[in-house]
Parts: structure tokens; C-alpha cells; sequence
């Protein structure tokens, strides 16, 4: 048989402790910061961009702005253009004028006598009352008829 010699036990060995480190902060590795400095610029050309259209919208609104501001220029110079004719029509289109040019020029005068003439017979002369309508310093407005005197 075999013979089962007992050794004297050791104290059960402790395992010595670690020690462990401190822990450190360490700082993010590049590609972190390249992502942040990705997004910086991003954010920046987004900025960037939105001014330059405020500013391309506020050139547009200036230019409209210029053009109206001409356009009201040459519709009050229409307008002035427009009443300096009316007003020539109205002097050429005088009545006072027109005797003149027609006596002055045409060698024009107002008959004494009417003559109706109807088909190819022409009756009898009828003399035109004397009147102040008649006289043709005085002629008679526009849709005046002569009254009998």
C-alpha cells in the first residue's frame, strides 16, 4: 500500500495586489477633430452662402426699385407731354383760329345767302339772318343752331 505522507502545510500564499494606474484625460485621437473641423467648415460655407443671397436678393430689390423710380419718370413726362397736346389740339381747334386761317390764307368768307341745292335743281337763295353769330370774328360754338330773330 501505498503510504500517504502529509507535508506540513505552507500559510496559503496572498497574491500580491496590483496597483492600478490613475486614470488619465486623453485627448481625442485626429479623426475625431477632423469630423469637428468637418462640421465647422460645413456650418461656415452654409453661413456663407445665406448671406451672399441676402445680399444677391437685396441687389435684385435695388435694381427693381431703380427701374420703377424710371418708369415713374417717364410716365409723368407722358403725362406732361400728353396735357401740352391736348392743349395745342384745343388752341388749333378753335374756332376763332380757324375763321382766321380760313379768311387770312384760304381767302375764305362766310356767305350772306344760302343755297340749297337738292338732286340737280337749285332753288331760290335764302339771304342768312345778320347777327352777331354770323360775323366771323364770332363764330358759332360746336352744336349751336342760329334762332330766328
Amino acid at each position: 500500500m501505498a503510504r500517504v505522507v502529509a507535508l506540513p502545510q505552507s500559510p496559503p500564499r496572498e497574491r500580491p495586489r496590483r496597483q492600478r494606474p490613475e486614470l488619465v484625460l486623453v485627448a481625442p485621437t485626429r479623426r475625431v477633430a477632423k469630423s469637428h473641423t468637418l462640421r465647422n467648415i460645413v456650418i461656415y460655407l452654409i453661413a456663407i452662402a445665406l448671406m451672399g443671397m441676402v445680399v444677391l436678393a437685396r441687389i435684385a430689390i435695388e435694381l427693381e426699385e431703380s427701374s420703377v423710380g424710371q418708369l415713374q419718370t417717364e410716365i409723368t413726362h407722358a403725362q406732361r407731354t400728353q396735357s401740352d397736346l391736348q392743349l395745342e389740339v384745343a388752341q388749333l381747334s378753335s374756332p376763332e383760329r380757324i375763321m382766321s386761317y380760313a379768311s387770312a390764307h384760304l381767302h375764305l368768307t362766310l356767305p350772306n345767302s344760302v343755297e340749297v341745292v337738292s338732286g340737280t335743281s337749285t332753288k331760290h337763295a335764302v339771304p342768312l339772318p345778320q347777327s352777331e353769330a354770323t360775323n366771323p370774328s364770332l363764330p358759332l360754338p360746336a352744336g349751336e343752331v342760329l334762332s330766328g330773330n
